[in-house]
């Protein structure tokens, strides 16, 4: 296993405009999924006191899970993603306003106000992956009570439900534009998340190890795996039928893709998007069809503290 992961410099240098862009176009995430970490959480004896989301962007899950929560905090060093997220807002069941700081994930126990041992559940909405992940061990180990939850997730590659018109060419669109056009511009972070956090240090692989978050406790639930589904239906959670144009503007917050425009600013934008070319192939291999419905494969990764 990997034993640091570098951060990514393009969501902390996103202008304010572009995080609300982000924030608008990256979708939410499933009720099935937000359930799983719930039940998995009270389940395994935890209380919903104080919700923290680490690398929480814009605060889109934040909003979502702080609804089961009486308080909620989210922490992000984006400083442009931060100031997205308290226009946006969000409450907690109590009527209590979010609470968004600017923190690295490797030295959130800083995070002003934050007492010591103090959260419920500590989750990571795709962004871990982008996180020095030993040095966050030992920052969550700080922060996360006796009995409470740690929750990370994400999605990996985007692939077409196996009913979609010529399933198979429209599978290697897909698969062109992450493995080939953006393959240049992916980081080590980009890769963990493609293969659904396999390879993601666990806190007892950590340098010291942080003995306190029991491997025997550990849970990892992988969905749809290389786009075939678990269930032989549909994605956990269900797929999403999405328009080319909702297709394109979701492309848009990808990493890859923001550094790809970066490197080819005389592209950017134009019919040579990377974007562009995508949904032109995409729209091809579906004959004309003006949208698809898509999913990904889905990973959580619980941890609880003893």
């Amino acid at each position: 296993m990997a034993t640091t992961t570098p951060s990514d410099p393009t969501f902390r240098s996103y202008t304010l405009e572009e995080a609300k862009i982000y924030a608008t176009h990256r979708l939410s995430y499933p009720e099935a999924l937000y359930n799983k970490v719930l039940e998995h959480h009270a389940s395994t004896g935890g209380q919903f006191g104080l919700l923290f989301d680490v690398g929480c962007g814009p605060g889109n899950a934040t909003r979502d899970v702080a609804l089961s929560f009486d308080e909620a905090l989210g922490a992000d060093p984006g400083e442009a993603m931060i100031g997205a997220a308290r226009d946006l807002g969000g409450k907690t069941k109590s009527g209590k306003g979010i609470r968004y700081e600017v923190s690295g994930a490797e030295e959130i126990s800083g995070v002003e106000g934050l007492a010591r041992e103090s959260v419920d559940l500590l989750i990571s909405a795709m962004a871990v992956h982008w996180f020095d992940v030993p040095k966050f061990w030992a920052e969550a180990a700080k922060v996360v009570k006796p009995g409470g939850t740690v929750a990370l997730w994400t999605y990996s590659s985007l692939f077409p439900h196996p009913s979609t018109r010529n399933y198979e060419k429209v599978k290697e669109v897909f698969l062109r534009l992450e493995r080939e056009t953006l393959a240049p511009y992916a980081q080590p972070g980009n890769i963990l998340s493609m293969n659904m956090y396999d390879d993601l240090p666990r806190p007892w692989d950590a340098s010291p190890p942080i003995p306190t978050f029991l491997e025997s406790k550990y849970v990892k639930y992988d969905w749809d795996r290389d786009g075939k589904l678990s269930n032989g239906v549909d994605f956990f959670g269900g797929g999403e039928k999405r328009t080319l144009v909702q297709i394109e503007n979701g492309m848009g917050t990808a990493s890859m893709v923001t550094r790809w425009r970066a490197a080819n600013p005389e592209l950017a934008g134009t019919d040579k998007d990377a974007v562009k070319v995508f949904a032109k192939e995409l729209r091809e291999a579906l004959g004309g069809q003006d949208w698809v419905i898509e999913g990904s494969g889905t990973t959580i990764m619980l941890f609880k503290k003893s």
